[in-house]
């Protein structure tokens, strides 16, 4: 039996950025940036709906799996909630995994789409041929090769909006592979 509407949680996320908009939610204060990046909890959660919002439009549904890839980062924080909100299972691959690995645990959940740092762009056009079941490969943070989709560009172009999504659909998922 589907949950009644009123029953299903208010995204986190949505609630922390209408009562502390201004507060620092996340910052990257990674060694060799020019200063460190912050994300109060009002643009992290843009930051989330516009991604969130452009995986609905390359046609991510609740229930699915979605990998990201990359070091702690502004990014990945943004994946992780945008996952969320959509209802999607959201698969961390390890970066240090070798080709064949990174194939493995790609294809062996049943992934749709790989969000993955500029660093990790060539190990993914690498794979592409042995991940059947993925559809989208999307890089941030830096230029990927041209049969991967540039997530400055699907942000620019998405709403930063909440996403419109069943509201009897749960929140989303993590899975591990070890």
């Amino acid at each position: 039996m589907a949950e009644s509407p009123s029953r299903v949680p208010p995204d986190y996320l949505t609630v922390h950025a209408q009562l502390y908009a201004d507060k620092p939610a996340v910052v990257d204060d990674r060694p060799g940036a020019p200063a460190p990046e912050i994300w109060s909890f009002a643009e992290l959660n843009r930051q989330a709906n516009r991604l969130a919002n452009a995986l609905q439009g390359l046609g991510v549904v609740a229930g699915e799996k979605v990998v990201w890839c990359g070091q702690n980062s502004l990014g990945v924080v943004r994946m992780i909630h945008a996952a969320r909100k959509l209802g999607a299972t959201a698969v961390p691959l390890n970066y240090r995994l070798s080709p064949e690995e990174a194939a493995y645990v790609i294809d062996n959940c049943d992934a749709v789409v790989v969000y993955a740092d500029a660093e990790y762009a060539e190990l993914l056009r690498k794979i592409r041929g042995d991940v059947p079941k993925l559809r989208h490969v999307l890089i941030f943070d830096g230029p990927g090769a041209a049969d991967q989709l540039d997530v400055t560009r699907l942000l620019a172009e998405s709403s930063a909006a909440e996403p419109v999504v069943a509201r009897t659909q749960g929140a989303g998922e993590t899975m591990i592979s070890t």
